[in-house]
């Protein structure tokens, strides 16, 4: 049963707060405040939330990796930050993959695979065309998997590893392609979710230990959980007109955490627009009666 009593637990305003990530080994939410060029932390056992780093780089979307450091995917390219045991940063960023990036460019969500890839997604300002996702993994060079897109947002994998997940907001569409474990290739398209214009747009997804993906709608108001045949079973209400993004967390992963954005709002600092509405900027918990999946840390 779902307690679909939408919590606040961070109510600071994100202009565009994105990229939720649970971390299981510090037991802590962080995520970016992409256009304020911070990352944040939340404890539970506080319930308090902190600025993890505050830096020059946009941060579309980050990993932590099986060394306890953090890779930066950014407007500026892919860094790596070491942190100390206790998960605090011990130094500036260190470029990490040299990608060359056009002019408003900037990487805008990414997902790590089991063998420790990243698979990272670029969009373009303001046209939001000719994206590109690529795919990193370590001793290789950065390596395209995808061109022309127009809004890289959540990608995850299926529970037995042989499907990848790539939503593409633009376009409302969540497409579903086979997935190679061992070499990390992908093939075979085919559209998992088709959304319309008036459910909002898909943004950040993760996946839950049903094998479902769940799925923040920006624009609409709701994070919704599709089954694996695509068909939406459930439609929770996030009290923002643009959540961006979702993230399991909590000591057995049964906490929802939904990130959410002030973005296009007319008042950034306190996310309302001119109409009344209220565009977002805070972090959300909710209870949705089922347990996520851990994800996996990148080999970096």
């Amino acid at each position: 049963m779902c307690n679909q009593s939408v919590e606040i637990v961070h109510r600071g305003i994100c202009h565009l707060g994105e990229g939720p990530i649970w971390n299981a080994r510090l037991q802590k939410l962080f995520w970016t405040d992409i256009y304020n060029r911070k990352i944040w932390a939340y404890d539970p056992e506080k319930s308090e939330s902190t600025v993890f780093w505050n830096g020059g780089y946009q941060v579309g979307g980050f990993a932590f990796t099986r060394t306890g450091n953090m890779v930066l995917c950014t407007d500026r390219g892919v860094f790596l930050l070491n942190l100390s045991p206790e998960g605090i940063p011990e130094q500036e960023p260190e470029i990490l993959f040299e990608i060359p990036l056009q002019k408003n460019e900037m990487f805008n969500d990414i997902t790590v695979d089991p063998q420790g890839r990243i698979f990272a997604g670029t969009l373009l300002r303001p046209d939001f065309k000719h994206g590109t996702l690529y795919r990193l993994e370590k001793g290789k060079k950065p390596e395209v998997v995808l061109k022309e897109l127009y809004c890289t947002n959540g990608m995850t994998f299926s529970l037995d590893k042989k499907y990848f997940f790539h939503t593409d907001s633009n376009v409302h569409r969540i497409t579903r392609y086979r997935y190679d474990y061992k070499t990390g290739e992908i093939s075979d398209p085919q559209v998992y979710f088709q959304g319309t214009d008036g459910m909002g747009s898909p943004d950040g997804i993760t996946l839950d230990s049903q094998d479902n993906i769940w799925a923040a709608f920006w624009g609409g108001g709701c994070v919704r959980r599709i089954d694996p045949a695509g068909n939406v079973v459930s439609e929770l209400a996030v009290p923002a007109r643009q959540p961006s993004s979702v993230m399991f967390g909590g000591k057995g992963l049964e906490e929802l955490y939904i990130t959410s954005a002030a973005e296009n709002a007319e008042n950034v600092v306190t996310g309302y627009r001119s109409d009344g509405a209220f565009a977002g900027g805070p972090v959300y918990r909710l209870l949705p009666g089922v347990a996520g999946r851990e994800e996996w840390l990148a080999d970096f």
